[in-house]
């Protein structure tokens, strides 16, 4: 059994995400690894194995009843976001969208997010110290996903702000967007839908829009909340990627220095997912009694994925799972999740990172965290909202 200080857990509280919860999560794989957390109302499932048989099984495990855990803070208010659906609404809805973001559609995108990543670090103060996050890391994805949807880069900064307040309504810097910042995105996708109805173009909400005029099953609300969803999404798991992934590689200097000497930024993009693990969970509820870890489950339990230590179950990446280890294969973390939901962008996300630090093994020789990284307040991703740098030649 766990250890008294350890027996009621605030695992529904952002701060607990703010700060270091790895040694917790491996005293509780090893412990108790269907934990239950009593101020939020749930079971945290720690070890890989019982994610990834959560993930597998929608109909037991269902996400129509919500993925964000009791207790904690919402990502998306209101409405039934595709994260939100269960099979066979959710294999209807995502097949909209599907196409455009398989590997070889982003792979047709890689030069342009090449581009992209260029321009960014064309901006950057070499030798001084500015906010990484702002300048590199924020920008870079959200104009690849603006361009894709075909709305204006130049609004980029308003996407941006958009995207804080959907996932920092617990942080004290960004709580106060939510007074606006929904009513403010939905009334500028309906601007930019009434413009693509009259004059159909080549990007992702002409295509969407299609899609809604053609099906019944696809409504003008999942076209917003779609909509809604690709833009949060699009750019907040590859932001936080790419903030944690240079810190863990400017904290552990031999896996830099790997990492430039073999170039093999592919396998070191999939250690890192592991390693930061951007996304912190996603909750499945009950629907019949089941037992799942050595607890007995009825319907109505609320079950939540905690994936950050699920990515660093001893049992699946051995004794070394809690290092960074940029040649680590085979690697089956669950980073983007498994099954039904396992995330749309994966493929997009992951371009990004690579082309990202390729730039930045080719560019800079080396990398320094200057300050202290700012954390976002957050049950639901693993956020850095600001982290001083300076890259030199």
């Amino acid at each position: 059994m766990l250890p008294d200080d350890t027996k009621n857990l605030p695992l529904n509280d952002p701060a607990f995400y703010a700060s270091d919860p790895f040694d917790t999560f491996r005293r509780l794989r090893d412990e108790s690894p269907v934990y239950w957390c009593a101020s939020g109302g749930f079971f945290a499932l720690t070890r890989h194995e019982d994610v990834l048989a959560v993930s597998r099984d929608p109909v037991t495990f269902c996400s129509g009843q919500g993925i964000a855990m009791r207790g904690g803070e919402m990502m998306v208010p209101g409405g039934v976001p595709l994260i939100s659906t269960d099979p066979p609404r959710h294999a209807s809805q995502r097949r909209f969208i599907n196409r455009s973001f398989t590997v070889g559609a982003v792979a047709r995108l890689a030069p342009r997010i090449r581009g992209i990543v260029r321009e960014a670090l064309d901006e950057v103060p070499v030798g001084e110290p500015f906010d990484f996050v702002e300048t590199v890391a924020a920008r870079v994805p959200v104009i690849v996903i603006a361009e894709m949807l075909g709305v204006p880069v130049e609004d980029r900064d308003k996407f941006i702000e958009w995207t804080n307040a959907s996932v920092g309504n617990a942080d004290p810097d960004f709580a106060h967007l939510q007074d606006t910042a929904m009513a403010e995105q939905f009334a500028y996708f309906e601007d930019i839908f009434g413009r693509r109805r009259a004059d159909p173009g080549d990007d992702l909400i002409s295509a969407l829009i299609e899609a809604e005029a053609e099906h019944d099953d696809f409504s003008a609300q999942d076209l917003s909340m779609l909509c809604f969803l690709l833009l949060g999404a699009g750019n907040e798991t590859t932001r936080n990627l790419i903030t944690h992934g240079l810190v863990g590689l400017t904290s552990h200097l031999d896996q830099q220095a790997r990492l430039r000497e073999e170039r093999e930024v592919g396998r070191a993009t999939e250690e890192l997912l592991r390693w930061v693990s951007p996304l912190v969970h996603q909750a499945r509820t009950v629907t019949t009694d089941t037992e799942l870890g050595g607890r007995h489950l009825v319907p109505g339990d609320q079950v939540v994925m905690l994936y950050g230590s699920a990515n660093r179950d001893e049992r699946v990446f051995g004794a070394s799972a809690g290092d960074l280890d940029v040649a680590r294969d085979p690697n089956p973390h669950l980073a983007f999740g498994f099954g039904e939901h396992f995330c749309l962008g994966a493929a997009l996300a992951r371009v990004e990172a690579r082309v990202l630090f390729e730039e930045l093994v080719d560019r800079f020789g080396h990398w320094s965290v200057v300050g202290p990284a700012e954390r976002l307040r957050s049950t639901m991703i693993r956020g850095i909202k600001r982290l001083p740098v300076v890259l030199t030649p």
